[in-house]
């Protein structure tokens, strides 16, 4: 018979985890939100583009797309709506995914130029054979948020080409689109568009191995995100769209971020101290102010983050409970400490610290977290930190603070944060996506050695 009995100090072996909620926008491993002050910041250096909008040769597939799902509105006679449109754009994004693993014979590794958003859920679907494969497979969980059409709408908007609010592409879009087969006057355009048009249409379940004479993989090699290389007019009318005409400071970003590469210099914050040095070319005053701000912010946010991640990390080590006496001299030596007040006076002191100031969330309590640390004792910066992280989380409206305080002890409440047993990393700012762009579109040798 099992005898239940009584804990002599229930409170140092039990512990309450709150979940976050599944469709939080924050992950879990962002505990003091400086993921999303990163990428507010690199919105200060790259207005137009976005974390997940690196490649080229995506801006045409998803501008085809949706220029291929209202032509198929009008040719099957269905109604138009945004929800419609989706539909549709999903239909296009499947069949463009089956014929780019098709092209390469159902092979999509890790880190591949080809592989696409969801190449795990086409790489479930896709069989090898001359049998007809399935139009409606799952892709992407979620797929208008993960897929194509959410990575690049909002860019896309952003840089006239696809009108605001809406799924529809602008005139401005129309060269991108009509060259996405090839330029204008090459052969078999016209057939490789009525294939795809014959996909979207309601009656059709499946995708056929072989259309009008041509193969499946042929449609892939003409479209797979590798098939732009080589392409100098279409690359050029990408770079423009994406780069040339976007709102400033993005063309002069991108060309420090050009040379910077020829330079091999490739990590952000040295980008950011050569950028700075004149190393790359020349900076004018409003983008060297700019620049400033994310180099200081930066340093901030790796110190800050590296205090909290020990904090937690010693926390744990000591068995999810410990004597805040014990961590404060354990965590916040005189080395970090004397490290973190360096990066919050230099942050103070930084030009555009108003921009940062009126970010819509977190920018204004962060820099009140700078003040209070920039000359603050152990024991302070300790409840600093900690009162920024629990004011983070109750903004983000997913709980309270990871770390709980009781009586003179530390504890862990939130024990699913794997983030602490890394190192602190410098935001990227995004530098590493304009220099996606230079590649696909000709202006740098891709990293990669991208087959074509």
């Amino acid at each position: 018979m099992i005898a239940l009995v009584p804990l002599a100090r229930p409170g140092e072996v039990l512990l309450w985890a709150a979940p976050l909620p599944g469709e939080s926008e924050f992950v879990l491993e962002d505990p003091l939100a400086l993921d999303y002050l990163g990428q507010q910041v690199g919105y200060f250096l790259l207005p137009a583009l976005t974390t997940r909008s690196g490649q080229a040769q995506y801006f045409a597939v998803v501008l085809y797309g949706l220029d291929l799902a209202a032509r198929a509105l009008k040719e099957y006679g269905l109604s138009d709506d945004d929800d419609e449109r989706r539909r549709l754009f999903e239909r296009w994004e499947r069949l463009w995914a089956l014929a780019t693993l098709e092209s390469r014979n159902g092979s999509l590794g890790r880190g591949h130029p080809d592989a696409m958003r969801g190449a795990r859920g086409v790489g479930k679907t896709w069989f090898s054979g001359e049998k007809p494969l399935p139009r409606d497979y799952p892709l992407i969980s979620r797929q208008s948020e993960l897929g194509g059409l959410g990575a690049y709408l909002v860019p896309l908007r952003d840089l006239g080409l696809v009108y605001p609010g809406s799924l529809r592409i602008t005139p401005a879009a129309t060269p991108i689109v009509d060259a996405f087969w090839g330029e204008p006057g090459t052969m078999h355009m016209q057939r490789f568009d009525n294939w795809a048009l014959h996909v979207l249409a309601p009656a059709t379940a499946r995708i056929e191995r072989k259309f009008q004479n041509f193969r499946l993989a042929t449609l892939g090699e003409r479209s797979r995100l590798t098939s732009i290389l080589g392409r100098k007019s279409q690359q050029d009318r990408i770079f423009e769209a994406a780069v040339e005409r976007a709102p400033p400071p993005t063309l002069a970003v991108a060309r420090l971020v050009e040379q910077a590469t020829r330079l091999d210099i490739h990590d952000p914050r040295d980008l950011l101290v050569a950028m700075l040095a004149g190393r790359c070319g020349p900076v004018d005053a409003s983008l060297r102010d700019l620049l400033a701000l994310a180099l200081a912010f930066g340093d901030t946010a790796v110190a800050v983050r590296d205090c909290f991640d020990t904090i937690y990390t010693d926390i744990t080590d000591a068995g999810f409970i410990a004597a805040r006496a014990r961590i404060v001299a354990q965590s916040l030596t005189t080395e970090r400490l004397d490290n973190l007040r360096r990066a919050a006076a230099a942050l103070l002191a930084a030009p555009q610290l108003a921009r940062l100031q009126q970010l819509p969330m977190h920018g204004r309590v962060f820099l009140r977290l700078a003040e209070d640390l920039s000359g603050a004792t152990p024991d302070a910066a300790l409840d600093h930190i900690l009162a920024f992280h629990r004011r983070v989380q109750r903004e983000r409206t997913t709980g309270d603070s990871w770390i709980a305080q009781e009586s003179g002890d530390l504890r862990i409440a939130q024990t699913r944060y794997t983030g602490h047993r890394f190192e602190a990393r410098f935001p990227a700012f995004k530098f590493n996506i304009v220099r996606n762009l230079l590649e696909t579109t000709g202006r740098l040798p891709a990293a990669n050695g991208a087959p074509q």
